[in-house]
């Protein structure tokens, strides 16, 4: 009798180990929200990565602080981490997805969202892993002193419309899905393109050599963005703004 009280209490502990590890984010997590504040301090300059991995993913400008915003996400694994480090002159900030594997989750019921505010305030270097995501990058206003965009699948809009002050280089890794890079009309762009299997719309721009596109503002613009474009498999289309 207390063997088989002893073997039931096992038992049932192994099936409660079991679901703690395996069965949490399945039966027993919510969605819950957490807000994101970076404070100003000394720096002169920020290095930002984010590397997103599955959901919905908001970026822009305006922020308060150095970054701010909100994540809502109802699975534990997804918890990104934060981390800030102030080195030299240069704040370093990366923000990454908990676990970038879906395995064990039930990708339906998957609510992962990512609202994100940067400051205009200093210059940026800003790095973006868009993972398997629905994006938009809506970066006017920033003080942007590269950009680098590895997209993965899904649809995606760059929005670089706006007022630039300066130049920068922008790389774009783009891999499945559909991708709109909204470009400013009065700022010169220059658009360098190794092309895969996708299909690239480039109205209004000028063929200059092979692979290499120019906007009609380039010869004269004292502002120049140099787009290097990496196109995998889907539709890039690039747009200019009114």
């Amino acid at each position: 009798m207390k063997m088989n009280k002893l073997l039931w209490i096992v038992l049932l502990t192994g099936f409660l180990v079991v679901i703690g590890i395996y069965g949490y984010n399945n039966w027993f997590a919510k969605a819950s929200g957490n807000e994101i504040s970076i404070a100003k301090d000394s720096a002169d300059a920020l290095k930002v990565d984010i590397d997103f991995g599955v959901g919905n993913l908001y970026v822009k400008g305006g922020s308060p602080e150095w970054v701010s915003g909100e994540f809502t996400y109802n699975h534990k694994r997804l918890e990104p981490k934060v981390t800030y480090k102030k080195k030299k002159d240069t704040g370093h900030v990366k923000i990454k997805q908990g676990s970038k594997t879906t395995f064990g989750l039930n990708k339906r019921k998957v609510d992962n969202e990512w609202d994100l505010q940067l400051t205009n305030v200093i210059p940026i270097d800003l790095n973006v892993d868009m993972g398997v995501s629905k994006s938009r990058l809506k970066l006017e206003g920033l003080q942007l002193n590269s950009l680098s965009v590895d997209g993965g699948v899904g649809e995606s809009v760059i929005d670089l419309s706006g007022a630039w002050s300066k130049g920068f280089r922008a790389d774009f890794n783009l891999g499945v899905g559909d991708v709109t890079i909204i470009l400013p009309k009065q700022t010169g762009v220059r658009v360098n393109v190794s092309k895969g299997l996708g299909r690239l719309e480039l109205n209004d721009f000028i063929k200059q050599n092979e692979g290499v596109y120019i906007n009609e503002a380039y010869e004269d613009a004292e502002v120049i963005i140099d787009l290097f474009l990496d196109i995998g498999v889907g539709d890039v289309k690039f747009k200019i703004a009114e």
